[in-house]
C-alpha cells in the first residue's frame, strides 16, 4: 500500500513541536529566582503546548486503523499482531519514563489496549456511528476538564474512525474540503489563541484557563493538519516536506533519541556552568531543540536512503508480525512503500 505523504509530514511536524514542549521539563528548567516568567515559556505555552500532542494522538488512531486493515488481510490472528505491537510500545514507554516521567508512549499503549483493541470488535456498519460520537464526547469532556493526557482516548477513537473511513486519502484528493476547513480554522485558531492568552493573564492556573487552552490547542492542531494537507497537495517547499516526512517515518526512533540527547545535555549543563534558574537557559534550550531537529532530519534522510525504517520502527514491526523483515532497501525500491508507521507515534 502506497504511503500517504501527508501522514508522514504531519507526524514529522508533530515531532518538531513536541521537542519544543518537552525540552524544558526534561532539562528541569525553572523560573528565575526573581519570579519573572521567561518570554520563551509564554511563547511555548501559547504556540506549542497542546498544539502538536493532539496531532500525534489522532495520527496514532489513524495508523492503528491502517494497521488493523493490513493485519486482517495478512494474518489469521490480526488482533494478536496489534497486541504485540502495543505491548512492545508499552515496554519502550516504560523504559522511556525513566528518563522522561510523564512521556506519552506508555499512556498510549495503555489507551490502545483499553480503547482501540476493543474497537476492532465493532461490526463495520456500526464502527463510525459508535466511534465518532463516543470519541467526540470524550474529547469535549477531556478538554472541559483541562485537556492533557485525558484527551488521548477520544482522539484515538476519532483517529481510528478516520482511518477506517479513509479520511486522509479523501482529504488529499479533495480540492474543496481543505480550503473550506482552513477558512474556518485559521480565524478560529487566532481567536482561540488570543482567548487563551487573555484567560491565562486573568485566571492563570484555573480550570477555565486550562479548558480554554485545551480547546485552543485542538483547533490549532486541526488547522495545522489542514495546512499540511494543503501544502502537500500543492507541493509547497518539497525539500522541507521531504525532511519533515523523514522525521515522521522515523518518529519513534527520533522521539526516544531526542530524549537521550536532551538528557545528556542536562548532565553536561552543570559542569558547563548552566543553572536551571538562569534566564539565558530558556532561549538556549530552544536553540538546542532546533539543532537536534536539524541533525535528526539530516540523519533520517540519510538513513532512509538505505534502510526502509528507523531502528525502533523496524523492531516494532518485526515483533508485531513475529518475523524478520529485510530492513535494507532492495535496488530500485520505491521510497513510498508499505503502511504508514505508528508511534509508535507518540510524544
Amino acid at each position: 500500500m502506497k504511503r500517504i505523504q501527508s501522514l508522514d509530514v504531519l507526524r514529522g511536524l508533530a515531532l518538531c513541536g513536541i521537542i519544543f514542549a518537552n525540552i524544558a521539563p526534561i532539562l528541569g528548567l525553572q523560573f528565575p529566582d526573581d519570579g519573572s516568567i521567561p518570554p520563551v515559556y509564554t511563547a511555548v505555552e501559547l504556540f506549542v503546548t497542546g498544539r502538536f500532542f493532539p496531532i500525534f494522538s489522532f495520527l496514532f488512531g489513524i495508523s492503528f486503523a491502517l494497521m488493523w486493515r493490513g493485519a486482517r488481510s495478512r494474518s489469521a490472528s490480526p488482533r494478536i499482531v496489534l497486541l504485540r505491537r502495543v505491548l512492545l510500545l508499552g515496554v519502550v514507554g516504560a523504559l522511556h519514563q525513566l528518563l522522561q516521567p510523564g512521556e506519552a508512549l506508555l499512556p498510549y499503549a495503555i489507551a490502545a489496549l483499553v480503547f482501540l483493541l476493543p474497537a476492532t470488535f465493532l461490526p463495520k456498519k456500526w464502527a463510525l456511528p459508535v466511534l465518532v460520537p463516543l470519541g467526540g464526547a470524550a474529547v469535549v469532556f477531556a478538554a472541559v476538564s483541562g485537556g492533557g493526557l485525558a484527551l488521548v482516548p477520544g482522539l484515538f477513537l476519532l483517529g481510528y474512525a478516520a482511518g477506517l473511513a479513509d479520511m486522509p486519502g479523501t482529504l488529499e484528493r479533495s480540492r474543496t474540503i481543505v480550503p473550506a476547513g482552513l477558512a474556518i480554522g485559521l480565524p478560529v485558531s487566532v481567536l482561540g489563541t488570543w482567548m487563551q492568552h487573555q484567560n491565562t493573564a486573568i485566571a492563570g492556573g484555573s480550570t477555565l484557563a486550562a479548558a480554554v487552552a485545551a480547546f485552543a490547542g485542538l483547533v490549532v492542531a486541526a488547522t495545522l493538519s489542514l495546512l499540511v494537507v494543503w501544502a502537500v497537495q500543492r507541493s509547497i517547499l518539497p525539500g522541507v516536506q521531504r525532511a519533515i516526512a523523514a522525521l515522521g517515518r522515523t518518529s519513534l526512533t527520533n522521539y526516544v533519541g531526542a530524549t537521550l540527547i536532551i538528557t545528556a545535555l542536562k548532565l553536561l549543563s552543570g559542569p558547563l556552568g548552566f543553572a536551571p534558574t538562569q534566564p539565558r537557559v530558556w532561549p538556549l534550550a530552544m536553540v538546542a531543540a532546533t539543532l537536534i531537529l536539524v541533525v535528526q532530519a539530516g540523519v533520517s534522510l540519510w538513513w532512509l536512503r538505505t534502510w526502509r525504517q528507523g531502528p525502533l520502527e523496524a523492531a516494532l514491526r518485526a515483533f508485531s508480525w513475529w518475523e524478520i523483515v529485510p530492513l535494507r532497501r532492495s535496488r530500485g525500491a520505491d521510497a513510498a512503500e508499505a503502511t504508514p508507521s505508528t508511534l509508535a507515534p507518540a510524544p
